[in-house]
């Protein structure tokens, strides 16, 4: 397997824009993936026909932080916010690409956030989104775009949160899954961008599974000039992950998706703070 193979080949990188803090952090991380893949960088607003549908009701009003007064919300006011919203997007999604000097696009759509994003990533190699967008508390739940994204995209899907990037040192699980090539040639990929440290939890049940798994990661590993630790863990669950994740001080986690079902895979992402690279087996 080579960096140049099918495990890397990730030309379009979409990321979903709401010019929240947490979709900024995605295009961030999204931007320095892109310039050290050569990929091409497409960013999405998404016009919401739920919220534009409500401006028409006499009955709503937009309630502002810290809910001490409240206004009107009608159909031309809450048409003007989500150009302006669009606009400062489509900036940010401009001077990442300039300052990296990397080939962007920027598109605005209408409809339904989160099926609109799914359907455009269909077309995309990796789809960066915020873990959630807009928070009102310190830690927010996953945002249901991001949920949708982690547990029914096809494709490779990074999640960010506010205030985090992809570094060092990088972590990534290793099982006996059909991803778990390429698993290991993304992580290889990010840790050589980021000091050159790689944390790899090995899950297996059977020592002697783990052994082969181990042996399997490091003839590849070999000549990646990374210093690599490897960890073995005997429980796939979210609560264990999540613990490992955390010991490992780790900057961002690639992790095969098909590890662990839906459920557990929401309950760890909602535990963990790092940048999560999500992957599954290409078609």
């Amino acid at each position: 397997m080579s960096e140049q193979g099918d495990e890397l080949a990730i030309r379009r990188i979409l990321v979903a824009l709401d010019a929240s803090h947490h979709s900024l952090a995605a295009l961030e991380a999204a931007a320095e993936l892109a310039a050290s893949l050569k990929a091409e960088l497409e960013g999405l607003f998404v016009e919401d026909i739920r919220l534009l549908r409500a401006a028409t009701l006499p009955v709503v009003r937009e309630v502002r932080f810290p809910f001490d007064s409240s206004d009107a919300l009608d159909l031309p006011r809450m048409q003007r916010e989500l150009r302006a919203q669009a606009a400062m997007a489509a900036r940010a999604l401009q001077e990442a690409c300039q300052a990296r000097q990397i080939k962007g696009t920027f598109r605005v759509l209408r409809g339904q956030v989160t099926p609109s994003v799914m359907r455009a990533a269909l077309q995309a190699d990796l789809l960066s989104l915020g873990a959630t967008s807009r928070p009102l508390v310190q830690r927010p739940a996953l945002g249901s775009t991001a949920r949708a994204a982690a547990t029914q995209s096809p494709g490779l899907v990074l999640l960010v949160r506010r205030g985090r990037r992809i570094e060092g040192p990088i972590v990534a699980t290793l099982a006996s899954e059909p991803a778990a090539q390429r698993t290991l040639a993304l992580a290889a990929h990010l840790a050589n961008r980021s000091g050159g440290y790689l944390t790899i939890l090995i899950l297996a049940e059977q020592a002697e599974q783990a052994q082969q798994l181990r042996a399997q990661a490091g003839e590849w590993l070999r000549s990646r000039r990374l210093l690599v630790r490897y960890r073995r863990l005997t429980e796939k669950s979210s609560a264990v992950l999540a613990e490992a994740v955390d010991q490992e001080r780790s900057g961002a986690l690639v992790l095969d998706g098909a590890i662990l079902p839906a459920e557990a895979l929401e309950e760890l992402l909602e535990g963990i703070e790092c940048p999560v690279l999500l992957v599954r087996q290409s078609e």
